[in-house]
């Protein structure tokens, strides 16, 4: 998992954090303890000793004004890892023609999809095209994932020439503001599937070429990108599966060799599990730190329609109707624990609280239909008479009642850490205090990044 990743680079830099002296031994000590966490994670060999290097030899450059040697290390560490992994490069906002090309089981159709809800999110008309002639199953499945991603679509079932099916497409989503074309894959990009990829291509006239490609490739990623980059001029990637694959840091290291921005990361199943990647985020997410920001994007998107207000995760007047509706809007957020990840809050979160499953969620959607207004608001008013009067109501037991009230209490005591950061100022893309999120959590966490 990339959280293991996370965990042992914060080691490393909680090594020399706590370290009486910074002298060279002790950087030494902590990039060794990078290393292992790069290489585990299949990074390329020769991309973490230019890494080591870099790390030892600015670490000992002059200061910058007013900060100590042992916050320049650190925060040195961190800039050089956001490097290699890409850093930020921001997708087109407003792309014409997205032509996505990959081998089999990278996930291209699933994402084809997903990228067609993000921009229609941003207010984008999208179409797609089913230009996988060689998996029958790949048109169908587009055809269901479009209608979710309000989409439009075409495809020709039947028809074996890929090329026909994206120019008679092209014409059948005329007056689209983007065109997203799925392409077929293979085991290896061999001759026919270059031949075919070039033709759709050109009946396309793509102008954006976006490499999609399994986070379990790792440094193999590199591979990949060069060759499709050889065959059509490869000018994007989308990383998949970075939910669940060891080997996700070397895959983005490895395309960020090869000078192809990496736009997008999928991290699930679920249609809107797509994110713009951000290394410094990335890293601040899998170290433990949260993104808030992230947060704050996925809350604003299910905002009107789950009437819910991204400040409220973040203040200190939590009540049992707030507690509702972000557990309603994190079903579409994407599971608890994954919400939990990127506020930094999985390891203080109750276990029961992470596993919360949608019945449960449910069960308590119909004990807080029976509260009055002023119990949700003030849940301390909940006494015994009123417990037995919400669960005859709501046809549950007092028992789970009072379970309701004490994962709210729980979930209160957790969520009011946050309380006093400024969530307009993260939403409007002015980052993250990092030194005042980590003082939340304790004095493990204390150390700087800025």
């Amino acid at each position: 998992m990339n959280v293991d990743l996370g965990e042992k680079l914060r080691k490393a830099m909680e090594k020399m954090r706590n370290s009486s002296t910074m002298d060279r031994e002790t950087v030494k000590e902590a990039i060794k303890e990078l290393q292992r966490a790069l290489i585990s994670s299949d990074v390329e060999i020769a991309i973490v000793l230019k890494l080591s290097k870099e790390i030892e030899e600015a670490a000992f450059s002059d200061l910058p004004a007013g900060i100590g040697r042992k916050e320049h290390v650190i925060k040195t560490m961190h800039d050089k890892l956001s490097q290699i992994l890409g850093g930020h490069k921001e997708p087109p906002q407003k792309p014409k023609k997205i032509l996505l090309v990959g081998l089999f089981g990278s996930g291209k159709t699933t994402t084809a999809a997903k990228l067609a809800k993000w921009y229609s999110k941003r207010a984008v008309k999208v179409g797609l095209i089913a230009a996988d002639v060689f998996r029958p199953a790949a048109m169908e499945q587009l055809k269901t994932m479009a209608q979710r991603a309000n989409a439009g679509f075409y495809s020709k079932p039947g028809e074996k020439n890929a090329a026909k099916i994206v120019t008679q497409g092209i014409k059948e989503l005329f007056g689209y503001d983007l065109i997203i074309c799925d392409s077929a894959g293979r085991s290896a990009l061999d001759s026919e599937l270059t031949k075919e990829i070039r033709a759709i291509d050109s009946a396309f006239g793509s102008t954006e070429k976006w490499l999609v490609i399994g986070a379990d490739m790792g440094q193999v990623a590199k591979k990949q990108a060069q060759a499709f980059h050889e065959s059509i001029g490869v000018n994007g990637v989308i990383i998949t599966r970075m939910d669940g694959s060891a080997k996700g840091g070397g895959a983005l290291a490895a395309c960020n060799t090869t000078g192809a921005n990496v736009y997008f990361i999928g991290t699930g199943e679920k249609i809107d599990d797509l994110e713009e990647f951000d290394a410094t985020r990335y890293l601040s997410r899998i170290m433990g730190y949260g993104d808030l920001q992230a947060l704050l994007e996925k809350a604003k998107e299910v905002q009107e329609e789950e009437e819910l207000d991204a400040e409220a995760l973040l203040s200190g007047d939590f009540n049992l109707e707030t507690f509702y509706k972000q557990m309603k809007a994190a079903r579409k957020m994407g599971p608890l624990g994954k919400v939990m990840e990127m506020m930094g809050m999985n390891r203080q979160m109750p276990k029961e609280m992470m596993e919360l499953g949608e019945h449960k969620l449910d069960r308590f959607g119909h004990m807080m239909d029976s509260m009055t207004a002023k119990e949700k608001h003030d849940p301390e008013l909940l006494n015994k008479s009123r417990i037995a009067r919400i669960a005859k109501g709501s046809g549950t037991t007092q028992e789970e009642v009072r379970e309701l009230i004490k994962n709210f209490k729980k979930m209160k005591k957790v969520f009011r850490q946050f309380s006093g950061i400024d969530a307009k100022k993260l939403e409007q893309g002015k980052g993250m205090d990092m030194g005042k999120i980590q003082k939340m959590f304790g004095k493990k966490k204390k150390f700087k990044l800025r």
